[in-house]
């Protein structure tokens, strides 16, 4: 047995207790956000087998465009091979001759060259040249790169790393039956916020749907318009939730900047809508904007964070969009680093071998959810 299913045993107690009634349930153990074994089971287990958003289409608009994402040490291509709505590819970002990666960053390109031995593949992932390979007595005709799973769902990429998933449809019902507001394959994408994080992806995961803190950090910028005390959540299975509050617009005036988003015509500018789907996604709507929240593990005590952030079709032509967005930009930065004091303290405090997980709030509900059903998943798995 692994020694990350050892210590997982270890604290079933521990997990027991957050799997408790809310009103009696604690925290999870400082060892599940410091632990470098149980961090590696998390990729195996969660990370290498849910369904994940890696991109938005708007990335890759024209037929040659790419781009490269790295999930827990995993490169993958995401480009576009044809014009159609559905002319994506995923593939991994690995030479088939001694694994290095042929392409970083994004840009636009008819083929990409391995750097190692200038192996050729166009742009859907097929080897077309492979020099000095003549007399290789190994069949290279139809070799291409090794595809990944993915789908497309409201203008996003997921993908998932098993050669057999579960259909995405499992995942995806109950946002696509319960979430009228998330329409973003009618938007269009501004701009993405790229900030790293010195603590565990879960602690920033949690934060996202921790309505308790934001009228204590946040109180210099959204936090006077929140009303924690009435948001209600709606819990689904696999740990997803959403919900619906009333708060101003997501600006630091509190006033709505850009135009309504088509389907809010008719509703309450102050409505405010968010999402969680597991592991690592996190929806939120107000009447402007639409912000997708990805939560990318990059060590034990490392995440990086991306906010993308997108507008309906009449923001862009606003006369002063360009520093509107500026503004906009720089509101999600000043959250993020109001929530990164935080839980760069939650992290020192998880490795600590005096740290006690602390009962959970009557606000903290969400949390329960989550944390209740990461605890469910890795003691599972650690028994199998």
């Amino acid at each position: 047995m692994s020694t990350a299913k050892q210590k997982i045993i270890r604290l079933q107690p521990e997990f027991d207790k957050t799997r408790e009634p809310l009103a009696t349930a604690r925290h999870m153990p400082g060892a599940a956000y410091s632990a470098p074994d149980i961090y590696a089971m998390e990729k195996e287990k969660i990370f290498m087998t849910h369904w994940l958003s890696v991109a938005h289409v708007d990335e890759v608009k024209q037929v040659g465009d790419y781009t490269t994402f790295n999930i827990m040490g995993e490169s993958i291509i995401i480009a576009r091979e044809s014009d159609a709505p559905d002319g994506i590819v995923v593939y991994m970002n690995q030479c088939l001759h001694r694994g290095v990666e042929v392409a970083s960053g994004c840009g636009h390109t008819e083929e990409f060259s391995c750097p190692y031995h200038a192996w050729l593949y166009d742009i859907s992932g097929n080897l077309t040249v492979a020099p000095g390979m003549k007399e290789c007595d190994v069949d290279l005709s139809g070799a291409k790169l090794k595809r990944v799973n993915h789908v497309l769902w409201r203008g996003w990429v997921f993908v998932n790393f098993m050669d057999n998933p579960p259909p995405f449809e499992d995942t995806i019902e109950p946002f696509e039956r319960e979430l009228w507001w998330f329409q973003t394959d009618k938007c269009k994408l501004a701009d993405r916020v790229v900030i790293d994080v010195k603590c565990n992806w879960k602690f920033l995961t949690e934060n996202l749907i921790d309505i308790y803190h934001v009228g204590v950090i946040h109180q210099n910028t959204f936090g006077g318009f929140v009303k924690g005390e009435g948001v209600k959540y709606t819990y689904e299975k696999n740990g997803g939730w959403h919900t619906s509050y009333q708060a101003r617009p997501h600006s630091k005036s509190g006033k709505r900047v850009f135009p309504l988003l088509p389907w809010m015509e008719g509703k309450p500018e102050g409505l405010a809508c968010k999402a969680g789907i597991f592991p690592n996604h996190n929806l939120s709507m107000r009447a402007d904007s639409v912000r997708l929240w990805h939560v990318w593990p990059t060590g034990p005590d490392t995440t990086q964070i991306i906010c993308y952030l997108l507008f309906p079709e009449g923001a862009f032509g606003i006369e002063n969009y360009d520093e509107e967005l500026v503004k906009y930009r720089e509101f999600v930065r000043q959250i993020i680093a109001e929530d990164s004091v935080m839980v760069e303290s939650l992290q020192r405090s998880a490795g600590s071998k005096f740290f006690q997980p602390g009962p959970m709030s009557p606000l903290e509900g969400a949390l329960h959810h989550m944390e209740k059903h990461y605890a469910d998943l890795m003691t599972r798995e650690a028994q199998q």
